[in-house]
């Protein structure tokens, strides 16, 4: 059993008792377990005299005793109470258990204190507005565009086609790489879409990448010929394709199964967007530092289910962080339930509960929970205009860097063509 018997600002010091059957108990495990694996000469494993096992480990015996005890209490103990401990080393000086005697000691607990949170009502919230038709549309191109095939044609290439090059790379004038390029997509580099735009079979340039290096360091010249162009080829939008798309039977089934997906997928992401803005908001609102043994029990969890043998010092950072914010999370969620008087009934508890979950995970978890919902009705919720800028801020990152691009180049002294050396090397 246990006592709270002093209670002074964030301290509290507890009086623990065990019984003196209980204190038995846990000796006679002790040392059962101690003889089990004792090799001593003239007795066999498990009967070495217990005299003799208190002679020689008597003093590790009442330790083990002493900190099953203690760390069996301290768990009971925070359970029933719902603290958060400051730090994981409460104050304490614990003696030493004596067999077949009742065992008392204190311990004194420093609990963290989260801020009072504010700012949690009004939360400013901006949702995109959802373009059903237009997703559903983008979602069926998707879907032709992974059924793509491609035809040859005899005109000049255009965005979209696939060019089909022979390259002839600097200083190699034996063997010829063969390549494709769909123009549109800056397989290469930036530039050189440009340069395969408007070709027919047959057509040679020499080209290289230009940057801001010296004439001195500048990349090799490449000579390339395109060997033929090809035109992309969408399959119809009837039946058949919804068919081979997704193994359905007509393409309004298809429609109505795009239109379920968009639907569930928005509503998780918008579920996701509110939640976060919340937490940004309110973490912003209440800045403060979580206990630091939380932090670096998340964080050791996290990298232990990376699976990696050493991981770097990025890895440990990336991992710090994600733990540090977790655990503010946590508690300032934690702390708006407290606030708000947020209580959990044992029925409620018993639904959630699993086998991996302590009660008081499974309160904290459910209190928290409510918590989220509580300031999300509270919040200020609207609904974005539509950009009237098509290029969104991913868009323009997405971009490649134009440091560097293919430019087309004029060569001193005329090489063998690919043709040629191809034809070098039928011979």
């Amino acid at each position: 059993m246990f006592d709270i018997i002093k209670s002074e600002d964030n301290r509290r010091t507890v009086l623990f008792t065990e019984s003196a059957e209980n204190i038995s108990g846990l000796f006679k495990k002790i040392r059962r377990q101690i003889s089990k694996d004792l090799e001593m000469p003239g007795f066999r494993p498990g009967k070495v005299p217990r005299s003799i096992i208190d002679k020689q480990y008597g003093n590790i015996i009442q330790a083990e005793v002493a900190d099953s005890v203690r760390q069996g209490f301290t768990s009971r103990l925070i359970e029933k109470e719902d603290w958060i401990l400051d730090d994981n080393d409460p104050e304490g000086k614990i003696e030493l258990p004596v067999d077949g005697t009742a065992y008392s000691f204190e311990m004194t607990f420093s609990l963290f204190e989260t801020p009072e949170p504010s700012g949690t009502d009004g939360i400013k919230i901006e949702i995109p507005p959802l373009d059903l038709e237009d997703a559903i549309e983008k979602t069926m191109e998707s879907f032709r565009e992974k059924m793509i095939s491609f035809e040859t044609v005899d005109r000049p290439s255009e965005d979209g086609d696939l060019v089909l090059l022979e390259a002839c790379p600097a200083g190699n004038t034996d063997e010829t790489q063969k390549f494709n390029v769909r123009i549109g997509e800056s397989q290469i580099g930036t530039g050189f879409d440009e340069l395969i735009t408007g070709v027919i079979p047959d057509f040679e340039f020499s080209a290289r990448m230009d940057g801001d290096a010296s004439d001195e360091d500048k990349p090799p010249v490449h000579r390339f010929r395109v060997t033929e162009v090809k035109c992309p080829v969408l399959p119809d939008l009837d039946d058949e394709f919804a068919e081979k798309a997704a193994g359905v039977k007509s393409l309004e089934e298809l429609r109505n199964k795009i239109e379920e997906s968009v639907r569930a997928r928005f509503d998780q992401e918008i579920v996701y967007l509110k939640e976060r803005t919340v937490i940004g908001s309110i973490l912003e609102s209440n800045p403060f530092d979580p206990p630091v043994y939380m932090v670096e029990n998340l964080s050791r969890d996290y990298i232990s289910k990376l699976g990696e043998d050493g991981p770097g010092q990025e890895t440990r950072a990336a991992a710090k962080e994600l733990a540090l914010d977790k655990v503010r999370e946590f508690l300032i969620l934690r702390a708006v339930a407290e606030k708000e008087k947020i209580d959990i009934t044992d029925d409620q508890i018993e639904k959630e509960t699993n086998p991996e979950e302590s009660e008081s995970s499974v309160r904290d978890r459910l209190k928290n929970r409510k918590a989220m919902e509580l300031i999300l009705d509270r919040a200020d919720i609207t609904e974005k205009k539509p950009q009237k800028n098509s290029e969104t801020e991913a868009d323009k990152e997405e971009k490649p860097d134009s440091s560097w691009r293919w430019i087309r180049v004029e060569e001193e002294k005329k090489r063998e063509t690919c043709d040629e050396t191809a034809g070098k090397g039928k011979s």
